[in-house]
């Protein structure tokens, strides 16, 4: 007895878009795994039948909804042509490259590798970029007008305060999840970069904590009266001594519509997650060949 064929179409359907979860190293498909289907293609020909036929990917590039790029380690950047893929929602970067930050063409505001990106896509994922500093974002408003959702996963976070990016350390135990729902939580120059995002409303942020710090930061808000968002531990023990300066610089923080940065209008949850990490685990940018200057990135924003 074989199933009809309108129901076999949806099983298969409904097992290839069953993504599994999507593991967090950089580099790992997160493709479904083909032995999902496999005994669903053993027991019948009917499956092979319809993919011959067509039935299921008739247009491939016109169903693709999601897709996972890894930029290798080489020296040589890939630049993804999303034109095709009228039907996209959903991208993640995985960066494995030596270089400390995207970087392709010779306008210094070509940094995210995309182009030709549909209106369609709502998610962005970039997992891995050693030196996140603002600058990565510069032409992402031209390239993702419609974002939705973006999550970013990386060992640094950029310091608005010496304008560099550092390796997060925070006294033991540290924090594991902090959450704003305000329209602030983003380091400064995040805010600027990000702001002509008009309809971006979530923004999830995973560093690394490498403990040993002496600030001191937990999940609750009431161990958070200076609304962290970035700073590095050396830039708070010394500069935050400065009561006068310290309350300038949160208010700063605070006033997202009056402090010159702005942010995305829309933008209503900003969430920092933070995974214990060990000192063998620290990648090492010194090396890293980025030929644009933090100075020029300065300019820029």
């Amino acid at each position: 007895m074989y199933l009809p064929l309108e129901l076999l179409h949806e099983i298969i359907l409904v097992s290839l878009s069953s993504s599994p979860t999507a593991p967090e190293e950089t580099g790992v498909s997160i493709k479904q795994n083909w032995a999902s289907l496999e005994p669903l293609t053993l027991a019948s020909k009917t499956p092979s039948d319809l993919f011959h036929f067509g039935l299921i990917f008739p247009d491939f590039c016109g169903v693709t909804r999601e897709i996972h790029g890894v930029q290798l380690n080489t020296r040589k950047s890939s630049v993804w042509d999303l034109g095709r893929l009228k039907q996209l929602k959903k991208i993640r970067l995985d960066w494995l490259s030596p270089y400390m930050t995207p970087h392709y063409g010779s306008n210094m505001s070509d940094r995210l590798p995309f182009t030709h990106a549909p209106p369609t896509v709502k998610e962005l994922d970039i997992r891995g970029i050693p030196w996140p500093s603002p600058i990565v974002f510069l032409n992402i408003h031209t390239i993702f007008p419609n974002l939705n959702i973006l999550c970013l996963r990386q060992q640094r976070i950029w310091c608005g305060l010496c304008h560099t990016c550092c390796v997060p350390r925070f006294s033991s135990p540290g924090p594991e999840k902090i959450v704003y729902t305000d329209g602030g939580g983003l380091p400064l120059h995040y805010s600027r970069v990000l702001r002509d995002l008009q309809h971006l409303h979530t923004i999830y942020i995973t560093i690394a904590d490498f403990g040993g710090g002496k600030t001191m930061l937990r999940d609750s808000p009431d161990h958070n009266p200076y609304r962290w968002a970035g700073e590095c531990d050396s830039c708070m023990e010394i500069m935050y001594e400065d009561k006068v300066f310290r309350d300038m610089w949160v208010a700063k923080k605070m006033d997202i519509t009056m402090n010159g940065y702005g942010a995305p209008p829309v933008l209503n949850k900003v969430e920092w997650n933070f995974w214990k990490a060990e000192a063998s685990e620290e990648i090492d940018v010194e090396e890293s060949g980025d030929e644009l200057t933090e100075e020029l990135a300065e300019e820029a924003l």
